[in-house]
């Protein structure tokens, strides 16, 4: 690594109270909402940290990048699809599990309780997996979604 700019040694403090809830706005996304608590605006170039929050009868976007990441179940019961065929089975999700999604595995988070599932997710930037070559899409590069 190079040197690091005065701005890229700064420690940034977020409080979620202070941080706007957002309609996930992804394709197939429904009911679920987001709050993108540290990413590049913060100086965190390499990994981002997402606060999500679906709700009944809610999911994720039915999902595979070559990004992997991590979740960390904070509330609420989900399920968990692992394959894009209709009859998978779901894994059920519940407060303090953790769940690594390697790159390229499909994923899908959903609600199918009265509280909200909540989770956070680490996710890695989209740039670092993959050659200088190729190109990632735009639509990924936004706060790592």
């Amino acid at each position: 690594m190079g040197q690091e700019t005065e701005q890229e040694k700064r420690i940034s403090l977020v409080n979620t109270m202070n941080v706007p809830i957002e309609v996930l706005d992804k394709k197939g996304a429904e009911k679920t909402q987001v709050q993108y608590l540290i990413d590049d605006r913060h100086g965190s170039h390499r990994i981002a940290l997402r606060l999500y929050s679906v709700q009944k009868g809610g999911h994720t976007p039915l999902d595979q990048h070559p990004y992997e990441h991590h979740v960390y179940v904070m509330s609420g019961e989900g399920l968990l699809k692992q394959s894009n065929q209709p009859n998978a089975p779901l894994r059920t999700l519940k407060a303090g599990d953790t769940v690594f999604i390697p790159s390229n595995a499909i994923h899908q988070f959903s609600n199918e309780k009265n509280e909200a599932f909540k989770f956070l997710c680490v996710k890695g930037d989209p740039k670092l997996y993959v050659s200088p070559e190729q190109s990632v899409p735009d639509d990924s590069e936004q706060y790592y979604c």
